[in-house]
């Protein structure tokens, strides 16, 4: 993309929120600090509670019983997870 001169900030940001989302549940999983600030957390939650509207509007389109659509229940439930992740671990 970015050979073709393509506009990457979006991405790098959406990026960073979901790298930071695995973090905080691998932190809460394996019980280790992050070296995250407190405007890093906030930034990635804004980011990823923005992916849901898109996220369910594609499950709301999807077939039942299609593996389209078990992948996107688990995207669904993993973003919820590292936003609850962030919540716990920000306060």
């Amino acid at each position: 993309m970015t050979q073709k001169g393509a506009n990457t900030t979006l991405i790098k940001k959406r990026l960073k929120a979901l790298n930071i989302g695995l973090a905080m549940l691998e932190s809460i999983w394996n019980e280790k600090t992050h070296q995250y600030s407190q405007k890093e957390l906030v930034e990635a939650r804004t980011i990823l509670t923005g992916l849901f509207p898109s996220v369910e509007n594609i499950y709301a389109k999807s077939k039942v019983g299609s593996p389209q659509r078990t992948l996107l229940e688990r995207r669904i439930k993993a973003l919820e997870l590292a936003v609850q992740a962030i919540d716990d671990l920000s306060m």
